[in-house]
C-alpha cells in the first residue's frame, strides 16, 4: 500500500469519526433540549395549576360572599371547578326552599383566569313569556320564569316609584289547592323594620328574605322617551338584581345588623365586587362615617306558606305589589 492510499484511508476514518461525533452531538443537544422543554412544561403546568387553585378559591369566595346579600330565598348546593390552561370554569347550582321543600333554581357559570380575574359567561336573564292577563291590563313587560325549573320568578316594585301597572297575583291563590306551598315576593308601600314586618304579617306567613333599599341611582326609574319618541316607563326589578338578607326560620336570625355585617365583610374582603359594596355602603351611610341599623330600610319581603295562609295578605294596605315565585306540592 502506497502513501497516498494510506492517507485516503485515514482521511475516510477521520471523516467517519467526525460524522459520528456530530450525530452524537446533535442527538445529545436534542435530548437536552427535549428534557429542558419537558421540564419547563411540567413546571409551567404546575405553576399554572397553583395559580388557578388560588384564583378559583378567590373567585368562589367573592361569589359566595355576594350571595349573602343577594339572591332572594336562593342557596348554593353544588360547585364544580374545571381547571384548564390559563383559564378555568366554575359551575354553580342553586335551589330555593319553600316550606322545607327544595326547588331547583339556577345554573350559574363563571370563567376565571390564572392571573386572578373572573367573569360570568352564562346568560343571567329569566325566560320572559307573554301573559294574556297582563296584556289585557296593559302591562308593557312580560312574565318572568326560571329557564331551568320553569317556576315563576318574583319581581319587586320600589315604594317611591310610580309605575303604570302593579302586578298583584294574590287573587291567583284562590284558584290553587289550599295546601300548595307558595313563594311570594311582597313590595311594601314604604319601608319597615324587621320587627315591624314580623308583627304585621299574619300567622302562617313566613318571612324568609328581606329586600333592602340600595338604590343610589333613581334615574333609570323615571319615565323617559326613546329616540323614536316612545315613552319608556319604569319596570319592576327582577329577583336576580335585588339586595337584602335571609331569615333563618329555625332561630329567627334576621336583622338589619346582619345585612350591615355582611356588607362590612364584603367591603374589606371582596375583590371582584368591591365597587358594588362601596356603592351600597356609601349610599346607606350618606355623610356619616359608617351606616347604622336605621339606615337599612327594608322595602319588601319574600314569604312562604300554604296558599290558604298567604290569602290572608289580600287587602293588606302595606302590600303595594305581590308577585308569585315557585309553587310546589307538599308531597
Amino acid at each position: 500500500m502506497n502513501d497516498n492510499e494510506t492517507i485516503m484511508d485515514e482521511s475516510e476514518k477521520l471523516s467517519t469519526l467526525v460524522k459520528k461525533a456530530r450525530r452524537r452531538t446533535i442527538w445529545r443537544n436534542a435530548g437536552i433540549s427535549f428534557g429542558i422543554t419537558l421540564f419547563i412544561l411540567v413546571i409551567g403546568w404546575f405553576i399554572n395549576l397553583q395559580l388557578q387553585y388560588k384564583s378559583s378559591e378567590t373567585s368562589q369566595r367573592d361569589i359566595e360572599m355576594l350571595k349573602e346579600i343577594s339572591g332572594p330565598n336562593q342557596y348554593l348546593y353544588s360547585t364544580t371547578v374545571n381547571y384548564g390552561f390559563l383559564r378555568g370554569t366554575l359551575e354553580y347550582r342553586t335551589y330555593k326552599m319553600i316550606e322545607g321543600i327544595p326547588v331547583i333554581g339556577d345554573e350559574e357559570n363563571y370563567e376565571f383566569s390564572s392571573w386572578g380575574t373572573f367573569s360570568r359567561y352564562s346568560n343571567n336573564s329569566p325566560l320572559s313569556v307573554s301573559d294574556p292577563g297582563m296584556n289585557v291590563e296593559g302591562f308593557d313587560y312580560m312574565r318572568a320564569y326560571n329557564p331551568y325549573s320553569g317556576e315563576r320568578e318574583m319581581a319587586f316594585y320600589l315604594p317611591n316609584v310610580k309605575y303604570v301597572n302593579y302586578l298583584n297575583e294574590l287573587p291567583q291563590l284562590n284558584d290553587m289547592n289550599g295546601q300548595k306551598l307558595v313563594e311570594l315576593g311582597i313590595s311594601f308601600d314604604t319601608n319597615y323594620t324587621v320587627e315591624q314586618i314580623k308583627a304585621m304579617l299574619p300567622n302562617g306567613v313566613h318571612p324568609v328574605w328581606y329586600w333592602v333599599d340600595t338604590y343610589s341611582n333613581m334615574q333609570q326609574y323615571l319615565a323617559h322617551k326613546s329616540p323614536d319618541g316612545k315613552v319608556i316607563n319604569p319596570s319592576p326589578d327582577s329577583e336576580r338584581y335585588v339586595y337584602g338578607f335571609a331569615n333563618n326560620l329555625e332561630n329567627g336570625n334576621a336583622s338589619e345588623e346582619k345585612f350591615l355585617s355582611n356588607l362590612e365583610v364584603g367591603l374589606h374582603s371582596n375583590r371582584k365586587y368591591k365597587q358594588e359594596y362601596e356603592r351600597i355602603y356609601d349610599y346607606l351611610r350618606k355623610d356619616k362615617e359608617k351606616p347604622d341599623v336605621n339606615d337599612v330600610r327594608v322595602i319588601g319581603v319574600v314569604v312562604t306558606g300554604t296558599a290558604d295562609s298567604l290569602k290572608m295578605l289580600q287587602e293588606k294596605k302595606y302590600v303595594k305589589a305581590a308577585v308569585l315565585g315557585a309553587v310546589v306540592d307538599k308531597y
